[in-house]
């Protein structure tokens, strides 16, 4: 995985940066040729200085593209014309056999000597150019990043809500700087809109594809009231002519009143995890439906059940369930229901502790991990 991630750094460099990058390594192993040639002085020319500078930075260039690449036909390829351009210059041009007298030996070092100073200093020269340009071209992109990351710790805070009705937990932890998970709950005119949003990717895209969701929800929430599916249905109408058909979110919502019937849609994601104080069992609530800004003009399904005192909900992302041990097992959302059943009777922060540990000690996380918890209030 280290190699890939430098592979992927090199083949994503700037042509200016990516040719600074070779000119350094051809004046560095410039100087092996000129240290050969040094020593082998007596069977040896201007023109056999000549091609084993030549051999040594031009074949040290090409062998830092294969192994960067890691391309396998490439680098048989380059293997193949190694071997025959040695072969070939040792025929072209046979070693010399020559008596060189003191003072000849003295200027011979002399000029090798030079000539390793002088490609140590451009290559050292390159190097320093190569690494201050990538340096500006790091911090750039790095404070990119770190603004992504801080607008999304406001958009996206941990959530601890209480109303007459419900109370809710929740919260988002990105897998990288930057995620795309969204957990958000509004409260208006005694109704609570709560949802779990999951961008496709990761990355500042997935970032401001999240910031565009949030967005949109809350100001149709504030304009307009109506159901929940309306709301996905507007959702989807303004996002899907701004993002291209890669960049959609899949979504789990409730809307609690103070009816005991809550109206709830599932669009592509996890099914909403119920469980029933009154027999201690999980419900699993979905509705079939196209992921969020995929296609527009799409027509959502919502259903309602009843969600009565003591009971719970747990809206989850796949980086809770799609976690994997050393032997590749997955976890799976079981453990989840288990920690909503075994815990139903302590504080929502308790439980939700509970399942991001478990998940944590089971494996790596490599997905954002978000988890929205909801219990219904006893209205005594």
């Amino acid at each position: 995985m280290k190699w890939e991630a430098r592979s992927q750094i090199f083949r994503s460099m700037p042509l200016r940066s990516y040719l600074l990058f070779c000119a350094a390594v051809a004046f560095t192993f410039a100087t092996v040729g000129v240290v050969n040639d040094l020593f082998d002085l007596a069977h040896s020319d201007r023109l056999h200085l000549i091609l084993r500078i030549l051999t040594t930075s031009g074949f040290s260039v090409l062998w830092v593209v294969a192994l960067h690449r890691r391309t396998p036909k490439f680098i048989a390829l380059l293997i193949a014309v190694q071997v025959a351009w040695m072969v070939a210059t040792a025929r072209l041009f046979p070693l010399l056999h020559r008596n060189l007298s003191p003072s000849e030996w003295q200027m011979q070092a002399m000029f090798h000597g030079f000539l390793i100073l002088i490609f140590v200093l451009f290559g050292y020269g390159w190097f320093g150019t190569f690494f201050q340009v990538e340096s500006k071209r790091y911090f750039a992109a790095h404070t990119e990043i770190e603004l992504a990351s801080q607008i999304q710790k406001q958009l996206v805070p941990p959530i601890q809500l209480q109303t007459s009705t419900v109370e809710i937990f929740g919260f988002s932890q990105p897998s990288g700087t930057v995620g795309g998970d969204l957990v958000d709950a509004v409260e208006s005119n005694g109704t609570v809109y709560a949802y779990v949003a999951d961008v496709a990717g990761h990355g500042v895209a997935a970032g401001v594809m999240m910031s565009m969701v949030k967005t949109a929800v809350r100001m149709h929430l504030q304009t307009q009231t109506g159901s929940a599916t309306r709301l996905l249905e507007a959702l989807n109408d303004t996002l899907a002519p701004l993002t291209a058909p890669s960049a959609y979110a899949t979504l789990a919502s409730v809307l609690v009143g103070a009816d005991p019937a809550v109206t709830y849609t599932v669009a592509a994601h996890l099914p909403i995890l119920h469980y029933q104080r009154a027999t201690h069992s999980i419900q699993r609530r979905t509705v079939e439906n196209l992921p969020v800004a995929m296609f527009p003009g799409i027509t959502y399904q919502s259903a309602t059940f009843n969600f009565v005192p003591g009971d719970i909900l747990a809206i989850v992302t796949d980086g809770l369930t799609e976690v994997f041990d050393a032997g590749q097992k997955e976890l799976g959302d079981v453990y989840i229901e288990q920690a909503l059943v075994g815990l139903a009777e302590q504080p929502l922060d308790v439980i939700a502790k509970s399942i991001l540990e478990t998940a944590r000690r089971f494996g790596k996380i490599v997905d954002d991990q978000t988890l929205l918890l909801l219990r219904r209030r006893s209205t005594n």
